[in-house]
């Protein structure tokens, strides 16, 4: 056989078939459906987010969490998922108040009615921001959509 690219390869056995390398399959964009297609995003942190069972902190994921707002009823809600597997880890409607958090210089707590297992449950929540700036950014959001859930109460 040779092995000078410019020349076609020879098989040594006659019979022996040259199958062609056609490369990957192409693959055509699906449609996916996230379950936000009827909220507009209003802010998103880059953030690691807490959750409080059996009487500790444990870190529930790192991700992007963002400030929802439904197009036509205008309730806020927050939504955390998972950095590279997508799996939702905070989503729940914001009601109640926040408070800065012990647990990390650059963090708020707080309770929600968490939906992201599948069932409602109450849990309490603690958010690690990056920096300052989103700190107070942070608290700012949470605080107008708070008032906005409120209103529409």
């Amino acid at each position: 056989m040779s092995l000078d690219p410019a020349e076609p390869p020879i098989p040594e056995d006659p019979e022996e078939e040259i199958i062609p390398y056609v490369g990957p399959p192409k693959l055509l964009p699906v449609a996916t459906k996230t379950g936000e297609e009827d909220f507009e995003q209003l802010m998103a942190f880059k953030c690691k987010l807490y959750r409080f069972r059996n009487e500790e902190w444990k870190q529930r994921g790192q991700g992007i969490l963002k400030f929802l707002q439904h197009k036509e009823t205008k309730k806020c809600r927050l939504l955390m998922r998972q950095d590279a597997t997508y799996f939702i880890r905070a989503n729940h409607i914001i009601s109640e108040a926040i408070v800065k958090s012990l647990f990390h210089q650059y963090g708020y707590e707080w309770i929600g009615q968490d939906q992201s297992d599948g069932e409602t449950k109450l849990e309490s929540f603690c958010v690690k921001l990056e920096s300052e700036e989103d700190f107070d950014k942070f608290y700012q959001q949470y605080e107008e959509c708070r008032i906005l859930n409120k209103d529409e109460d």
